[in-house]
């Protein structure tokens, strides 16, 4: 039987895998870069700052370190040195994507949407199928109040990336806000991108809930719960239908504390459980739930209205 001798194999992910490359390889930037990459993974950012430095060193055109190096000092919220070596990467590194898209980010923050633009433009003119810089720009037009321009970006987001979960979620959003069925598709869309997605379903079944198509809504709900069994608010919009638009008031009660047992301050959900059970003239437990909605919330007008009557029908 054949020993092996596996003193000298090295693990691909270690120290010592990154140090042999940068033995072999020590005047070029990349082998730096990536034992910095490596440091980062795992939380260790001063090891991966100076390794990004001595990328710079052996490189300070290598557009990948200045942008590494700014992503790192952004996430320990060194947010001006950052903007700093964003600025670098530019001039160093002019078509460096990624340093045009996280300068376009920060100048978006700042509010500074005409440099945003450009920057993000000239990242397209390099590369047009980039989804990240039509998402950009049409948070920038939603800012603007440029409407058409804000949808026609996000469209074009999806149309570059078809599994653009978070592109199909917003134009899912705008068009229910304006009360256009269309917003269903791109839905069902963010669905079939991401089947296990509460946000897409949610988000549907609202729309669904808006437009009063009060049966497929409560599918979803149900649907919703589910996945995600902890899930409070699908079970109030399940008592909400109930109470509002059914008038089933024991199914909303039932529902409502699905809710409160969910979530234990959810004021509304005291409240509106209390308007079942008044509406059941369960006038004791109602008025309990309307004095918890109070302690829980004491400015609630709607529930002191509510407490009020119920005190006045029992004198």
């Amino acid at each position: 039987m054949e020993v092996i001798d596996d003193s000298s194999i090295v693990e691909l992910d270690s120290s010592e895998y990154y140090e042999g490359k940068i033995i072999d390889n020590a005047s070029s930037p990349i082998p730096y870069w990536n034992r910095a990459g490596w440091h980062l993974r795992n939380g260790r950012i001063t090891e991966g700052l100076f390794d990004l430095d001595l990328a710079i060193e052996a490189d300070s055109t290598y557009g990948p370190a200045w942008s590494a190096k700014a992503d790192a000092l952004y996430f320990i919220q060194k947010f001006e040195r950052s903007i700093n070596h964003l600025d670098i990467c530019l001039e160093y590194s002019p078509d460096h994507i990624p340093c045009k898209l996280r300068r376009a980010e920060f100048y978006i923050h700042l509010d500074q949407f005409e440099d945003a633009l450009n920057l993000l433009n000239s990242a397209l003119r390099i590369n047009d199928q980039l989804h990240e810089a039509y998402w950009m720009k049409s948070k920038i037009y939603q800012e603007l109040g440029e409407i058409d321009n804000w949808l026609s970006s996000l469209q074009t987001a999806i149309e570059v990336n078809p599994n653009f979960f978070d592109g199909f979620i917003a134009l899912g959003i705008a068009y229910s806000n304006m009360g256009d069925d269309i917003a269903i598709e791109y839905y069902r869309s963010a669905i079939t991108i991401n089947p296990a997605s509460v946000e897409a379903k949610y988000n549907l079944a609202m729309h669904y809930q808006g437009t009063l198509r009060l049966d497929a809504a409560k599918a979803l709900y149900e649907e919703i719960l589910s996945i995600d069994s902890m899930n409070a608010t699908a079970a109030f919009n399940l008592g909400f239908i109930n109470i509002e638009f059914v008038q089933d008031y024991s199914q909303a009660e039932l529902w409502f504390g699905e809710a409160i047992n969910k979530l234990p301050y959810y004021h509304q959900a005291f409240y509106y459980r209390g308007l079942a059970r008044e509406s059941q003239d369960n006038l004791s437990d109602a008025l309990d739930d309307y004095n918890e909605a109070l302690r829980l919330k004491p400015d609630y007008t709607d529930a002191a209205i509510a407490k009020g009557r119920v005190l006045e029908s029992q004198k």
